[in-house]
């Protein structure tokens, strides 16, 4: 359980103003920017998964970026509000209800609402994308772990995965932070089926493909895998064809890897890391996806396809023959 009525200080027990759990749906988590620059320390990041979209549901809501938010995985949550409360939703686009003393409304996601004491706010399962952010006005008042109140699903640091139950407290918003404006979406989200395309930085290991792999890498639609999670999206083996060829024989030695990097293992289909990716990795990594379209390849739905494009020209194994790793 995330806190206790006993874990909270007197000040806060007399009066609760907090959002009660009562169904997590598949999965919800704490999470905000995450811990960055702890790698030395065997700690990646973590954070939310689709950033974009987290940041915006705390600045409809006058939160500052570093607010903890839930990221909800394709619907399912719901909670009921204890006080009165500013919120926002952000990201995959659910269709969104409150039900309570004054009867039921829908709530449009990507604009802030209320959520009166009492009331009941439940999401159905988004049409595109994957993970929905619901921000809270003040940010959810949950335990920090090296200074983060992010929920790392690999390694377990931080909270975690919130249950039926649990009661968050919500903390007192900033001072002369104001509600924003309805605003579009962070992110244009993909649904089941579509090709979306994702921006590659070569290397540092594309010399260990041949000029082979590194063509078809780029020409072909890699499908999503129901076995992507918050690590990594994880890709089909292709029909059509063999996978990612290496040049070489042998293993590298672990290496440090980071959000984006796309590690092809012996199976030649890469596997794209998202943020609560390993510190280090064996295999070699081909490319790494650019930051700015990271929060896109974090909602992904399994069935859609990415096509990966360079923005810079690979170098093949023909190019640095002789080299060592």
């Amino acid at each position: 359980t995330v806190s206790s009525e006993t874990a909270l200080p007197a000040s806060r027990r007399e009066r609760k103003h907090a959002l009660m759990i009562e169904d997590p749906g598949m999965q919800s988590l704490p999470q905000d920017r995450g811990r960055p620059g702890r790698g030395d320390l065997g700690v990646v990041a973590s954070g939310a998964a689709d950033r974009a979209s987290a940041e915006q549901a705390n600045r409809l809501v006058g939160n500052s970026p570093e607010a903890a938010v839930i990221e909800t995985l394709l619907g399912g949550l719901s909670v009921t509000a204890r006080g009165h409360h500013v919120l926002a939703l952000s990201g995959a686009p659910t269709p969104a209800r409150i039900e309570g003393p004054l009867g039921r409304r829908a709530v449009t996601c990507h604009a802030p609402f209320a959520l009166y004491d009492g009331e009941r706010l439940t999401l159905g399962a988004p049409d595109r994308g994957l993970r929905t952010y619901l921000a809270v006005r003040g940010g959810i008042d949950v335990p920090e772990v090296l200074g983060s109140r992010s929920s790392d699903a690999l390694s377990g640091i931080g909270p975690d995965p919130l249950s039926a139950g649990d009661e968050l407290p919500v903390l007192k918003a900033a001072a002369g932070r104001t509600v924003g404006l309805p605003e579009p979406p962070a992110v244009t989200l993909p649904t089941p089926g579509e090709t979306v395309t994702l921006r590659v930085s070569p290397g540092p290991r594309d010399d260990w493909f041949t000029p082979e792999a590194l063509e078809t890498f780029t020409s072909r639609d890699w499908v999503v895998s129901e076995q992507s999670n918050r690590v990594g999206v994880r890709f089909e083996e292709p029909p059509e064809g063999p996978p990612l060829e290496r040049s070489r024989e042998g293993e590298l030695a672990s290496e440090g890897v980071v959000a984006g990097s796309l590690q092809v293992p012996h199976s030649g289909v890469p596997v794209l890391f998202l943020a609560d990716h390993p510190v280090t990795g064996g295999y070699p990594v081909i490319g790494v996806v650019l930051p700015e379209d990271l929060p896109l390849a974090a909602q992904l739905p399994p069935s859609s396809a990415v096509r990966f494009t360079f923005t810079d020209p690979p170098h093949p194994a023909s190019d640095t023959a002789g080299d060592t790793p």
